[in-house]
């Protein structure tokens, strides 16, 4: 492949690529502009749940008071003598920490001061409240400090569901830690692996020389997200049953082993619908809910204890064994990675001609993005899948019918064009090689031989002009495209260009500013060329040839002059060349004008004016 088919191929490929990169255009502003957000988070949730199943979390267990624990009691809430007990039974197994995930603001009743006693007196208790809601504020246990108590609000997404978990916030203009957070340090001190964190809330957060990454309102697929704080995206554990669950009776009824509490987390928190203290979630395993008011309709959801266990958990982990914690690139990186796979669509699009395997391709292609996705996720990175799975399709298929039409557009006239000069060949050219036959050596042989010679090279040249399309009209600039006008035209053995002895080469450069459409420029070449070829045709004793352009006062000329005798070009002006012109005139809002001269010779001039004067002249008369 020569250098011109190489060119060739590019301006077939650019014009094929531009409704792809049309594309990949849309798809970022849909992201910026969030419309893909509900998408990725339902893809960033699939891909939670698609990861190889973990096995549970033996450092957590959860005392979930169920519905049958509030029958066993007789009332709800559970009243504070119950609660004690319960404490008291876990502390005989030493567990490292207690979690009281239920409200215990209200300070009445007789049993109030046994609860306080155990609150009190047990340093491994910690409690939660209320505080960032204006619209609901619950008080925390008055018997415990404030350092064993933890912030209890939750982050919900717009869908309702929960993904991200919040680890510290400004209080009343201090810096207050997660329920989560104070357990999941109680329990790593125990280990000798301290909570470092900076005066700010938003400072990073780190065990040892583990940091846990912050989100930011960008992170992943959220768009202007509330990132107040300190949150991070949860790592939900991945099991059908991630923690061990007992009841409020089986503590009591001592039916649970004391292995089982000892050195652990233990979480008190409702696990009875009835209390309502769940969240949605389509990132997990979660409990199956059904709706009310239709029993076909279901929601899987998480009991707050349980959305406390996994944030916990997944520090824990994160410190001690290593395992990811969810992270996100930086936008330019998520965005290059879109545009990539968008570049890798058109690439398919381009190059694969048949549509059969371009859907093939794009479909195989589309299964390692998301296996890649996947993989990268069981890592700890989530990155876009779902505006680069949308890149990649729309941009190959759209990239390949709108190739597959401008080939089909190609080939049909190429295939015209073959056939006209196919036709031109088995006939004129025909019975000219005949005439050439018959001719002795005279000069109307030899004009005979010029022109079958221009002839046959009229098929290279149409074939050459289908290839380049209006790309040369568009590309070049309009003094470069006239000047190679000119130097080709002038190359032509015409027998009128013998005689010039005086040809000063054209300056277009008054033109460089001239705005035309690609249209308009192609035919102002035309008219340059038919021009010059009536010189060389008809002009006699020729010796000079000028080409002037000029630009004065909103108005622009090209003229075309010489000194030949014009006896033979009388009727010049009713040919097809003299139409063109006048139809090039009209375009442009101007005049063509050919003056003959017996013994100067002949000048043939375009004047037109300046576009923006032309269209407001339009605009005036149109008024």
């Amino acid at each position: 492949m020569n250098w011109e088919q190489l060119k060739q191929q590019g301006r077939i490929w650019r014009s094929g690529a531009l409704p792809g990169f049309a594309v990949i255009a849309c798809v970022i502003v849909a992201r910026l502009t969030g419309s893909l957000q509900v998408l990725e988070w339902m893809a960033f949730d699939q891909t939670l749940r698609s990861r190889p199943v973990e096995s549970a979390d033996s450092r957590i267990v959860i005392v979930g008071i169920n519905e049958n624990d509030i029958k066993t009691v007789g009332k709800y809430p559970i009243p504070d003598a119950e609660l004690a007990k319960l404490l008291q039974r876990l502390q005989r197994d030493q567990p490292r920490a207690i979690g009281i995930d239920i409200f215990r603001d209200l300070t009445t009743g007789s049993s109030r001061v046994e609860l306080a006693k155990v609150l009190s007196n047990r340093s491994n208790i910690v409690g939660i409240e209320m505080a960032l809601s204006p619209n609901l504020t619950v008080k925390p246990p008055p018997e415990l400090p404030l350092e064993r108590v933890g912030l209890a609000d939750t982050v919900i997404d717009s869908d309702g569901k929960l993904r991200r978990s919040l680890l510290a916030s400004k209080v009343d203009g201090k810096t207050r830690y997660s329920f989560a957070l104070l357990l999941a340090a109680m329990y790593l001190q125990s280990q000798k692996i301290a909570l470092q964190h900076g005066s700010r809330a938003s400072d990073p957060i780190q065990f040892g020389t583990v940091a846990l990454p912050r989100f930011v309102k960008s992170a992943g697929g959220y768009v202007n997200a509330k990132a107040g704080g300190n949150q991070v995206l949860l790592n939900f554990r991945a099991s059908p049953q991630p923690f061990t669950i007992v009841s409020l009776t089986d503590v009591l009824s001592n039916k649970v082993p004391s292995d089982l509490i000892r050195d652990r987390i233990v979480l008190i928190g409702m696990t009875a619908q009835s209390v309502n203290d769940i969240f949605m979630t389509s990132a997990t395993q979660g409990t199956v809910l059904s709706n009310a008011l239709n029993d076909a309709e279901q929601y899987q959801f998480l009991y707050g204890v349980e959305y406390q266990a996994h944030t916990i958990s997944q520090i824990i982990h994160a410190v001690l064994e290593d395992r990811p914690l969810l992270r996100t690139w930086l936008d330019g990186w998520e965005y290059v990675w879109i545009v990539s796979w968008g570049l890798f669509g058109i690439a398919l699009g381009l190059m694969l001609q048949s549509p059969w395997k371009t859907l093939l391709s794009l479909a195989v292609s589309s299964i390692c993005l998301i296996l890649i996705c996947d993989g990268l996720m069981i890592l700890g990175w989530w990155i876009p899948l779902v505006p680069a799975l949308l890149t990649l399709c729309t941009t190959g298929l759209t990239t390949s019918f709108f190739d597959r039409d401008a080939r089909i557009l190609l080939e049909q006239r190429s295939l015209t064009l073959k056939r006209t000069y196919d036709a031109v060949h088995n006939g004129p050219l025909q019975t000219l090689a005949a005439i050439l036959r018959k001719l002795d050596e005279s000069p109307l042989r030899s004009q005979l031989e010029s022109l079958n010679q221009e002839l046959r090279s009229v098929y290279e040249s149409m074939k050459q002009e289908l290839l380049s399309g209006e790309s040369r009209y568009i590309q070049m600039p309009l003094p470069e495209l006239l000047y190679q006008i000119y130097e080709e035209t002038l190359q032509r053995d015409l027998p009128g260009f013998t005689s010039l002895r005086v040809c000063i080469p054209p300056n277009f450069d008054s033109l460089k500013d001239c705005d035309l459409t690609s249209e308009q420029k192609q035919g102002l070449c035309i008219f340059l060329q038919e021009a010059l070829c009536n010189v060389g045709k008809h002009a006699i004793a020729a010796s000079r040839l000028d080409v002037v352009c000029t630009h004065q006062q909103n108005q622009w000329s090209l003229q075309i002059l010489d000194d030949g005798m014009n006896d033979h070009r009388k009727d010049a002006h009713i040919g097809r060349g003299t139409e063109q012109a006048k139809e090039l005139a009209r375009s442009l809002g101007g005049k063509f004008d050919r003056q003959f001269r017996s013994a100067q010779g002949t000048a043939c001039k375009l004047t037109w004016r300046d576009a923006q004067s032309w269209r407001k002249q339009l605009y005036c008369a149109r008024v």
